[in-house]
Order: C-alpha cells, then structure tokens, then sequence
C-alpha cells in the first residue's frame, strides 16, 4: 500500500497542476457572471484548450520504459484530455442535450433488474419517463461530461486519453489471462446462467484474447453473504500466478488510473483510497501465511473485472452507490465498440484508449456487437457494502462549478 500511496500521489501531483494550468491559461478572465457560467466564454475557452489537446494527440508518442514508469507526454495528454472534457458538459452543448432532472431523484427511482435474458431493452426507460423528462443526446465523440439540472457529473467521457503506447502495453499483458478468461466461458455449466455470463463472441481459433472474464479483488463479500457477522474475503482468482504476473504488470499503469480519478472525481478518489487501506489491514489479518499479499493491491477501486469480447445488455450496476463511479477503461485491437446510455439517450465512441467514469448505479450502459478486431475493458469498481463495512461515508457527486471555476482564475500577486 505504501507504493500505491506514494506513486500516485506523485502522478496525482503532477496531472492536477497541468490540469489546473490549463484551465487557468484557457481564458482571461472567469467564465462566471453573477454566479452563472456564460456559455460563450465557455465556449472560447473550449475551443483553446481544443487546439492544444489536437497538437498534443498530433505529437509522437515515445514508448520507451512504458512498463515502469509513466512519461511526460503521457500526463500531459491526459492533462488535455480531462481540462478539455470539464469545459465540454453536455448540458451546454445544445439546449436539447439537457440532463433536465436530479440525479439523486433519479437514482433513488431506478431498478436495476437484470437484463432481459435475448438481451433486448428492459421497460425501465419508459417507466421512469414517466416521471422525468427524456434526455437525447446523441453521438458523442470528443472528451465530454454529462451534468444533471443541478451541475451534478454522472458521467466524464475521455477517449483518446491514453496513448497507443500505453493500449499496446496494456493489451500484450492481458494476453496472459487468455487461457484464464477462455476457461471461465467453457465450464460453466449452470442451467440458468447470470447474464453476465453471457454473450461472448470468441474469437475464430481462440483470438488473441480468448473471451469470458475474470473477476479480481482484494477484499469483497460473498455472493449473498454481507451480514454483520459475514468476513471480506479475497477473491479466488487473485492468488492465480496469471494473475499476480498482470497485476505486477500492471502497477504503473494503475497508479496513473488513480492519478486520473483524483482528477476527474476528487471525492471518489478520497473514498476508494480510505476504504481500501482499511480492507487490506482487515484481510491482511486474517489471511492464512501463505496466503499471496494483498498490500500489493496497485488500484484505488477494490475490484477489478477483466471482461474479453463480449456484447454486453443493457443494465445498471447494483452493488454499487449513484456517486461511486465505475471506470471503465476500453482496450483490445481494431474494434470501434460504442458505449449506449438509454437514459440519456447517448452513444460513445468506445475505441482502445479511452476511458469512462460512469455512474453504473443510475445510467443503463450497454456494448452492441462490434465489426471487426476484438474488445478488451478492465472495469474497476468500488462496492458499497465494502464502503459501509469499513465506516467510509458515500462520495458527493463532482460538480462542473469545482472545474470551471479553475477558467481564467489568475494568481494573486505578492
């Protein structure tokens, strides 16, 4: 754990202070006119930041020493990205692409059933309808928030944030669990499966993937055991020695996932990184002396699920809280996958390389079959039970005012 503080507080340091820079630089004076944000200020900071983010996408991406360590060039795409993103809510894109209702109204209204089992559309859009007024978004494309009435983010849309480089990286050392995730789809046997279960394309000959997931986390409840008297357990696949070589592979690249979740969701950061030192001081006290260590553990979210070619239904995720966003980091070779939120009627480019924060509790997400390459997403996401176990209260939502009051804010001088 000592790793994962101190590395991502270095990363974290240096992203937040571009970030800030960037914000800061994109205009001359605040975007703000008694107290209300004037979209065509907004807008001229957009298109700065713009220009900067599509000369940084242009610049070479150097590999080198990708495994260890995470470059220059890295943290400023990302520092472009985010800033860009902050300064493009969907709410004041178009005056159609309103989110015109509450997110925690909403949330506290949505079900989240489980998919249909030939994975068409639950009635759950249209039941809530009823009470809140439809949002339709469309296509989106660049970097991007999506911002309720009340300038709650439910959602931060980053594609393009992660370099080439990083993706290849990423992808070659999840080749290892090929055989892993192969072997989840092959024994399962159960009569009536979960949907989760389900709809996964292998490819021909096996692919460079496989197909199926996996699941890895240092510390979670049992299915259907998350009493008072029932123990946070490390899941099985954790001490598999595929396992433990990805995850060592992956550390850097995890720290720097952490760095961009204190960005992009500060309060999210603060919970995942207090609740997961004090389920690993739990576990760790009760895990048997040849049990693989859990202070290894490189992410701030508690599970990670490595999900290889799959279509995935449309449903929202129950183990969670609205304010505790999933990241979903899209990854795989040659796909152009689109992320669907039926709520907000919206569809995302979804290519390798970009990344999702997303609030899978309140927004229905599916993945539809894809053309051609295969898709990879390592999803990362904190339980709520797990939260409460350990006595760390629910995250606010991010606001877009904690962001765009970064506009245009000058120094004060000595």
């Amino acid at each position: 754990m000592a790793n994962l503080r101190s590395e991502t507080t270095k990363l974290r340091a240096a992203l937040t202070g571009q970030i800030t820079q960037i914000m800061r630089d994109s205009a001359n004076t605040s975007v703000f006119k008694e107290g209300k944000v004037q979209s065509h200020l907004l807008h001229k900071a957009r298109l700065r930041i713009g220009v900067q983010l599509n000369s940084c996408l242009a610049t070479a991406d150097a590999p080198s020493k990708c495994c260890s360590s995470i470059s220059e060039y890295e943290i400023k795409r990302a520092a472009f990205t985010i800033a860009y993103a902050m300064v493009n809510p969907c709410v004041l894109i178009r005056v159609a692409d309103y989110v015109d209702w509450d997110v925690e109204r909403y949330a506290e209204m949505a079900k989240c059933s489980p998919p249909k089992a030939d994975g068409s559309p639950s009635p759950e859009i249209e039941r809530l309808q009823k009470y809140f007024p439809q949002a339709a978004i469309g296509k989106i494309s660049a970097p991007a928030t999506i911002v309720d009435r009340h300038g709650k983010i439910m959602m931060v849309y980053l594609p393009g944030i992660l370099s080439r480089s990083r993706v290849d990286y990423v992808n070659t050392a999840t080749k290892g669990l090929r055989n892993l995730l192969l072997r989840t789809i092959l024994t399962s046997s159960a009569s009536k499966p979960s949907w989760r279960s389900q709809g996964f394309v292998v490819p021909e000959g096996g692919g460079i993937f496989g197909a199926g997931r996996v699941t890895v986390s240092p510390a979670y409840f049992m299915q259907r055991h998350e009493r008072i008297q029932d123990p946070l357990v490390t899941s099985a696949s954790y001490s598999s020695a595929e396992v433990q070589e990805w995850l060592a592979a992956l550390s850097a690249t995890e720290y720097f996932w952490n760095a961009i979740t204190a960005a992009s969701a500060p309060g999210l950061f603060e919970a995942g990184s207090t609740a997961i030192s004090e389920v690993v001081q739990q576990v760790r006290g009760a895990s048997k002396p040849d049990a693989v260590p859990v202070p290894q553990w490189p992410s701030i979210f508690s599970g990670l699920e490595v999900i290889a070619n799959r279509v995935t239904f449309s449903h929202r995720d129950p183990g969670g809280a609205p304010s505790l966003f999933d990241l979903l980091v899209s990854l795989g070779i040659g796909h152009e996958a689109k992320l669907t939120l039926r709520d907000i009627g919206a569809e995302l480019d979804y290519h390798p390389g970009t990344m999702v924060f997303i609030s899978g509790k309140v927004l229905e997400h599916s993945i539809g079959p894809w053309i051609k390459g295969e898709r990879l997403v390592i999803a990362h996401f904190m339980k709520d039970k797990v939260h409460s176990r350990v006595g760390v209260p629910r995250p606010a939502f991010p606001t877009q005012d904690f962001f765009l009051q970064m506009v245009g804010r000058q120094t004060k001088r000595e």
